[in-house]
């Protein structure tokens, strides 16, 4: 197995170990037989689970998914908000709340929603932003969210100059709601990274954490898995995660795709994990909706 390059010694007076090729090895082979299930720890892994989510609004309970996943595995617990911009827009609403400070609120199809306040350069009554909000629904119906991302600009030059430094704020408040940024991302259980033997070296240590506190590099990387993902050691990009592995499993709530996930050493165990990443995000799917 050493000569073939599945096992490993990190020093002389060690035994083998597994190497990245072992782990990847036995992970493709356990995904082949039909990927990990349930056992008697997983099912009580998956009661806990259900005892530690409580109803709330969507973010809650994706919070409350991450702190419990991070403390079920005793890794790095990730949970990736849905991805709004593969919503199907449903509605947009502009309300008043000072002469020149609108609160923007967007519905997508399945009840996703994401709100933010914006300033304009001028008083606007309430009355113009009801007219501005009927425009925009008639103009959007039906589109996805990517879709408006790349065509609003054409789609709403029509409505003429009148309202336009409105129509241009609401517009540029839209592009940064659809962008993947760290808050859509929720983090828990930095502490257990910094507790595992395989991590004694200070500096990557301080990689790690940076990585689970500014949180966009991670919310990027979620981003782009789909399914069930299993990535080990050199086969991350950022240099943190080179001695580490990531779970993750993704979830679809109205059209739109979350992410939930576990960072921990390559050694860890597998299949409990798949399984638990599995499981919730089939729960975060039902939970959401």
């Amino acid at each position: 197995l050493e000569e073939k390059g599945y096992v490993s010694q990190p020093h002389t007076s060690a035994g083998r170990i597994p190497s990245e090729k072992g782990y990847r090895f036995y992970v493709e082979q356990a995904m082949a037989k039909g990927g990990f299930g349930l056992d008697a720890e997983g099912i009580a892994l998956r009661q806990r689970l259900e005892t530690a989510l409580q109803e709330g609004d969507y973010q809650e309970i994706l919070h409350q998914l991450a702190l419990t996943i991070g403390d079920m595995s005793n890794q790095l617990g990730l949970v990736l908000s849905p991805r709004f911009k593969e919503g199907i827009f449903h509605k947009l609403e502009l309300l008043r709340l000072e002469a020149n400070r609108l609160l923007i609120v967007v519905t997508v199809n399945g009840g996703l929603i994401k709100s933010l306040v914006a300033e304009v350069d001028s008083a606007v009554s309430q009355r113009d932003l009801e007219n501005l909000s009927r425009l925009f629904n008639e103009r959007l119906h039906g589109l996805t969210m990517a879709e408006i991302q790349a065509t609003v600009q054409e789609r709403l030059a029509v409505l003429g100059q009148v309202a336009r430094p409105v129509v241009e704020v609401v517009v540029q408040e839209i592009k940064i709601m659809l962008a993947t940024s760290a808050a859509d991302l929720h983090v828990s259980g930095t502490r257990n990274l910094c507790l595992k033997p395989e991590f004694g070296d200070s500096i990557q240590v301080a990689g790690l954490v940076d990585l689970a506190e500014k949180k966009d590099i991670l919310a990027q990387l979620m981003s782009e898995r789909h399914g069930v993902v299993i990535t080990i050691g050199s086969e991350h990009r950022p240099q943190a995660m080179q001695q580490c592995s990531m779970v993750t499993a993704s979830y679809d709530v109205a059209g739109a795709q979350g992410v939930i996930g576990v960072i921990g050493p390559t050694r860890m165990p597998y299949g409990q994990v798949v399984a638990l990443v599995n499981y919730a995000a089939a729960r975060a799917a039902a939970l959401v909706s």
